[in-house]
């Protein structure tokens, strides 16, 4: 299992501040909550689910159960293979030696759990959003603050990736610096009572 640890740069003309951190950390000491200051607009949810003394992200909804498999085909397109015409389709057959009957069948239990383990869950794809976005500049020097782990947890049983949080601030700043990048994403809890709806 790989982990790797994420931190917020303070200043170099970023919306994180010292000042915004001082702000942060008296809010976060007296309510032990996060402030969270929504987007104007938003496409996407990053919820946070309270696991144990952390919580874990997702990219939309929470799912717990893996879902029936998706089509082959419908999997090689998430990952960006064209196959919208039947001259395509056709033609990836030919280079493959894959038939169009197997390419409109689900995925084999193996395939398909190892793809929504690493990234099709809800976690995954938080991963990946977090991971694909310079949420986290690299190089750059100066005073960091506040931590996101990203976990990977590639091996023989498991494709897992998720993404982790340990405490309130870190919360906040990732809203904050989501906020500051406009991408739309609003990062709210998964309640309890969320979960009976699953």
């Amino acid at each position: 299992m790989s982990v790797s640890r994420r931190s917020f740069l303070v200043g170099a003309g970023s919306i994180i501040t010292a000042s915004l951190i001082s702000d942060l950390t008296a809010y976060v000491g007296d309510t032990r909550q996060p402030l969270i200051t929504k987007p104007a607009e938003h496409s996407k949810t990053i919820f946070y689910e309270q696991v144990e003394d952390h919580w874990r992200l997702h990219l939309g909804e929470p799912r717990f159960e893996i879902p029936e498999p998706q089509l082959l085909i419908d999997n090689l397109r998430w990952h960006g293979d064209i196959l919208d015409t039947q001259q395509q389709i056709d033609d990836y057959c030919e280079e493959t030696g894959w038939t169009e009957e197997q390419l409109f069948a689900p995925m084999n239990g193996w395939d398909w759990e190892t793809q929504w383990e690493h990234n099709l869950n809800p976690e995954a794809q938080a991963f990946r959003f977090l991971s694909e976005h310079n949420i986290f500049p690299k190089g750059s020097k100066g005073r960091r603050e506040g931590e996101v782990i990203f976990e990977d947890f590639s091996n023989p049983s498991s494709c897992y990736r998720w993404v982790e949080v340990h405490d309130p601030l870190s919360l906040s700043l990732l809203q904050a610096r989501l906020n500051e990048l406009s991408l739309g994403v609003e990062v709210r809890p998964f309640l309890a009572q969320d979960r009976s709806f699953q």
